[in-house]
């Protein structure tokens, strides 16, 4: 006999289920997202010129991947497939519009010049690391006059190959940019073998810093964990040169631990939260998880950045999120990914990964 009364609708198990652990166990997927605010000081813009110091042994395809890269940048994007690395950069100079529009806190200054070319002027090689294998604050320095040997207006990029130790990266950022005089510079090491845990991204089972072990361990897209790692490392370097050269630029917080690209930490497509990395695309010829082409038929997975107009996190393969980003969220890849989570949490299960687009 049927019944008057109106069914009720149920949720299926898994979903039920990762909703009430998303609300226990994730409080940050619905934290207060951080405001980045423009301090009025320079920037990096117009052409912008790198020194680069290949320190210890690399492979010569590893220096023609990360070449590859820094080319990519800022070359026209009708020569390369979408999304592009191009796209990306130009989110970093959208940084100079927005300080020309009087930043955050509306203040009019002199207009900051915006476009150009990014290029490398100058390597060295350093094959025998005569600084020494472990390189430390005082290694800087000297290491910074050798790669520019005085050419001015330069950014000094400093590259450790995977026997080089760069001193507190593993424990602290996982890689250096600052100040030293008037030299801005950017020290990156290859943590595959020597910190793959605490720098090796999306590659490795590892913990963002200040949220949830991943819960899905991707393929790295040029078949090199150390190598891709090191792209992520560089790119988020040269995003917060640029916009934060000197501390005064873009950033926030109270000790201006949020900055372009350290406020999106371990975010890389759309449907990301902390601990799952979003539905990158995988090249279904090697199974490398990416969300950016570059010149000559390479592929990069590249960090999200602050968006300083939207006021949210950005990525290639992000349509605009925010707070919201829950609410619009696809709640069948939501429960998929946080389930996968769930598991490699409590159960130490590593799943393959779940709800990625193969192009």
């Amino acid at each position: 006999m049927d019944s008057s009364r109106p069914k009720s609708k149920t949720w299926p198990p898994a979903l039920s289920l990762t909703l009430f652990l998303l609300a226990h166990l994730l409080p940050s997927a619905t934290a207060v997202t951080p405001l980045i605010t423009y301090h009025d000081g320079p920037l990096l813009t117009g052409n912008l010129s790198l020194a680069v110091l290949w320190y210890g042994r690399f492979h010569s395809g590893e220096k023609k991947v990360i070449r590859a890269f820094i080319e990519s940048l800022t070359t026209d994007r009708s020569l390369s497939f979408q999304p592009d690395v191009y796209a990306w950069w130009q989110k970093v100079e959208s940084y100079a519009t927005v300080a020309n529009k009087g930043g955050s806190f509306g203040k009019k200054k002199k207009k900051i010049p915006t476009g150009g070319f990014v290029r490398i002027a100058r390597e060295v090689y350093d094959e025998n690391a005569s600084a020494g294998k472990v390189l430390v604050d005082e290694s800087i320095p000297g290491l910074l006059k050798e790669v520019t040997a005085g050419l001015a207006n330069t950014v000094a990029v400093i590259f450790a190959a995977k026997d080089v130790t760069v001193l507190d990266t593993c424990d602290n950022l996982c890689y250096m940019n600052g100040v030293i005089g008037k030299q801005v510079y950017i020290a990156i090491g290859n943590p595959g073998e020597k910190c793959a845990a605490a720098c090796g991204g999306p590659f490795h089972h590892s913990k963002v810093r200040g949220g949830p072990p991943a819960a899905v361990v991707l393929q790295s897209p040029n078949e090199n964990v150390g190598l891709d790692s090191m792209i992520i490392h560089l790119a988020s370097a040269l995003a917060e040169t640029v916009t934060n050269p000197f501390n005064s630029g873009f950033f926030g917080g109270e000790k201006g631990e949020y900055q372009a690209a350290r406020a999106c930490a371990g975010l890389y497509a759309r449907g990301a939260f902390p601990g799952y990395p979003g539905n990158v695309r995988v090249d279904p010829n090697t199974g490398g998880a990416f969300n950016a082409h570059g010149l000559n038929g390479t592929k990069f997975l590249l960090p999200a950045l602050w968006d300083p107009k939207a006021s949210n996190c950005w990525t290639t393969l992000w349509l605009q999120q925010g707070r919201s980003w829950l609410r619009r969220s696809s709640w069948k890849t939501l429960s998929l990914s946080f389930t996968a989570y769930v598991y490699s949490f409590l159960f130490g299960w590593q799943p393959v990964m779940p709800c990625f687009q193969y192009q």
